[in-house]
């Protein structure tokens, strides 16, 4: 029985561990959101001074969707993170329990 107690004890680390993640850090996510307004603002110069080539009119087509998809991903991974280790400690605390209620048997 030991070796599910440290087991256990094992994943709780690992979630505290994930929990203090710099991703979930509101600076470091306002740092990404400042990178990611710069990096927009130097693409729309550079679309506006080369827009009489084809193929800059082409690639707007990728740029935008990309652009959105990092966008969603700076806003939504601090909040998906922490619904998953949130969902991973309490199947931590319900295997304990089941473990507890075997022993108890």
């Amino acid at each position: 029985m030991e070796e599910n107690e440290s087991i256990s004890d094992g994943f709780k680390r690992e979630l505290e561990q994930a929990s203090a993640n710099k991703v979930l850090d509101p600076a470091y996510q306002k740092k990404k959101l400042v990178l990611w307004g710069i990096r927009n603002s130097i693409s729309v110069v550079l679309y506006v001074i080369f827009w009489n080539y084809n193929w800059v009119q082409f690639s707007l087509y990728f740029t935008i969707p990309l652009s959105l998809l990092s966008l969603l991903a700076i806003l939504a991974m601090p909040y998906i993170l922490k619904r998953k280790i949130a969902s991973a400690k309490l199947k931590i605390l319900e295997t304990e329990n089941q473990l507890g209620q075997d022993k108890g048997d």
